[in-house]
């Protein structure tokens, strides 16, 4: 059954697997959608901007007709009710800044995934360019598994099962998720963008795995399988112990969240709930193969964009996170790249830097004012 149109027009910004698939997604459902990317990565559209059709094969089937796929961002944004920004969260703050000129109050922006506050670095850009505020969401994981098949095709593993979704400020999520819900089923409102942010698996697993297989990655020239041969039980360990930490900030914050291989099992990717099987052997983690290099989003994201927030956020709590900060210093020492010293996605980035932990609790349920 196709669900009822609940936004009429969408912008998706993005050019990769996921924002294939959000576009698809909605086109199907009747929403008129548009895309764009950033202009570094627009080659990547071209074919489909000659011919706005997607090819979806796997959980949805068929042929997404969109109503434009454009390199003009405010073409892209102007008629769209909901934009979904569906990227790396490297490329957040560049797309926020150009979208300053062109967002209006009346919309909605939904990062997804928000990496660990995509939507508190939004509002911080749009704050400091003094540009309208819109109604800015995130959500913790990305809506579908998916890849991309050829320039016009995606192929969508699956819907994500349990997707929280917060927004700033957090007493209108409930009604952004009724809107999107019908479009997105596997939504959920969350009480914050904290419970967002705490709630992004990829820092607690793929870090670990990235570091402890590091000659694997090395030798292996991406011959291999990230979860099926890199999960052994010295690693789940690993695992564990990180997403303990984050549980404990979660607790901090005043917050209840689930152990990491339980958010898995409700997504739909595992049938376990341990640290070593929901990984090793849930089948939607089956079949990924492995990164090539070190050099990798596992790392220059995962780290950069997660576990350094993580590690910020404990210090604002006077929590003790030492396998966190090992992990974040051995990929450091990897890379040759001092992560901490970067904060890429620091407090100050995320316009949190001198606030109290009741203080940063107060903004997420509040929000920004301009």
């Amino acid at each position: 059954m196709v669900a009822r149109v609940t936004v009429n027009a969408a912008a998706v910004l993005g050019g990769g697997a996921g924002a294939r698939a959000v576009a698809a997604d909605l086109a199907m459902h009747g929403c008129r959608v548009r895309m764009w990317d950033l202009p570094r990565f627009f080659d990547g559209l071209r074919q489909l901007q000659e011919k706005p059709v997607l090819n979806v094969r796997g959980a949805i089937e068929g042929e997404a007709v969109l109503d434009l796929v454009t390199d003009d961002i405010a073409l892209a944004c102007e008629d769209a009710r909901v934009i979904f920004v569906v990227t790396q969260a490297v490329g957040h703050r560049e797309i926020a800044q150009l979208l300053c000129p062109v967002i209006r109050s009346d919309q909605t922006i939904v990062v997804n995934p928000g990496s660990t506050g995509g939507a508190l670095e939004f509002a911080r850009v749009f704050r400091d360019a003094a540009a309208p505020l819109p109604t800015i969401a995130e959500t913790a994981t990305l809506t579908h598994t998916c890849r991309v098949t050829d320039p016009c095709s995606v192929l969508v593993r699956m819907r994500v099962g349990l997707v929280n979704i917060a927004v700033l400020p957090a007493h209108q999520t409930q009604a952004v998720t009724n809107m999107l819900k019908p479009l997105l089923p596997g939504l959920s409102a969350a009480a914050n963008v904290l419970e967002t942010m705490l709630s992004n698996g990829n820092p607690v697993i793929h870090p670990a795995v990235m570091l402890l297989n590091v000659a694997t990655v090395e030798r292996a020239n991406g011959d291999w399988e990230f979860y099926e041969d890199g999960i052994r039980p010295s690693v789940a360990r690993v695992i564990e112990a990180v997403d303990r930490e984050r549980l404990a900030l979660g607790e901090a914050f005043g917050l209840k969240l689930l152990p990491e291989p339980e958010m898995s099992r409700r997504q739909g990717y595992s049938e376990h709930a341990d640290y070593l099987r929901a990984y090793r052997d849930g089948p939607g983690f089956q079949g990924l193969g492995g990164p090539a290099t070190m050099t990798h989003r596992y790392l220059t994201e995962d780290v950069a964009c997660g576990l350094v927030t993580f590690l910020q956020l404990g210090e604002l709590c006077g929590l003790h996170m030492p396998v966190s900060r090992a992990v974040t210093q051995l990929a450091s020492a990897i890379l040759q790249h001092d992560f901490m010293a970067e904060s890429r996605r620091g407090l100050d980035v995320l316009g949190l830097a001198g606030m109290s932990r009741e203080q940063v609790i107060r903004y997420v349920q509040e929000g920004p004012r301009l």
